[in-house]
């Protein structure tokens, strides 16, 4: 086994190859980097041929789902959500139990000290989901809502925020459930207006057929380049 690092867009990552008895190559990204695998039988000209081809292919699929960048949260940061500003107020005390409320535009911690520093963020990050998701849940019902009725016209049964790593949405279609990523709480207001758009088509076409574009592009004819900043923009999306 042979391992290389490349950096794509400011991140290592490990590409590991392995020439083995196999018939065919093959090539798998994973948390950790990527597995290139390569028939034993093939010439050193073929080898590296298809070793190129496939690096380039991995790096492509990094570029176009990059991993989540984690955040580290501080004392007094600012959060930004639907132009609202929070500011963080974290507390470190000598006690067993932890606790995290939103009060205006402050968001408080109290995080006991035994934690370890990871523990404390890993403990900010699923209490701001909970706690963001909840407190903003009616204005992502009003906004759904009022496109709804603009574009579609189409019954919906629940509506909510949903803490999703691979999906900006998803809509079921025989329940007539919408889940929203709440990352989006994040993304400017035309980026959440085109995922929601996107699933209240799904409920008249519940594949990505020409017929379900054609629905998103009457609705917001700009969607191609809301599409483009998710790619872009969405790994920075991090709560």
């Amino acid at each position: 086994m042979e391992v290389k690092i490349f950096n794509i867009d400011g991140i290592d990552y490990n590409f590991k190859f392995f020439i083995e008895r196999r018939n065919s190559t093959r090539a798998s990204v994973t948390k950790n980097g990527v597995n290139i695998r390569i028939p034993k039988h093939l010439s050193l000209e073929k080898k590296q041929t298809e070793i190129n081809s496939l690096v380039n292919w991995a790096i492509k699929k990094i570029e176009s789902n990059p991993p989540e960048k984690k955040r580290e949260y501080r004392h007094n940061d600012e959060i930004n959500v639907f132009n609202k500003i929070y500011f963080l107020h974290i507390e470190i005390r000598d006690s067993e139990k932890n606790f995290a409320k939103i009060e205006q535009n402050f968001i408080y911690f109290k995080i006991a000290q035994k934690h370890t520093s990871k523990k404390r963020q890993e403990y900010i990050s699923k209490q701001l989901q909970k706690l963001l998701s909840k407190h903003h849940t009616q204005e992502l019902f009003e906004r759904v809502t009022f496109l709804n009725e603009k574009h579609f016209q189409k019954k919906i049964l629940g509506i909510k925020f949903k803490h999703t790593k691979s999906r900006w949405g998803c809509c079921n279609y025989r329940k007539k459930e919408i889940d929203f990523s709440s990352k989006l709480l994040l993304a400017p207001r035309e980026i959440l207006d085109y995922v929601i758009i996107h699933e209240l088509a799904h409920l008249i076409e519940p594949n990505h057929s020409r017929n379900f574009w054609k629905l998103v592009n009457m609705a917001d004819p700009e969607y191609k380049s809301k599409i483009k900043w998710l790619k872009k923009n969405g790994n920075k999306l991090v709560l």
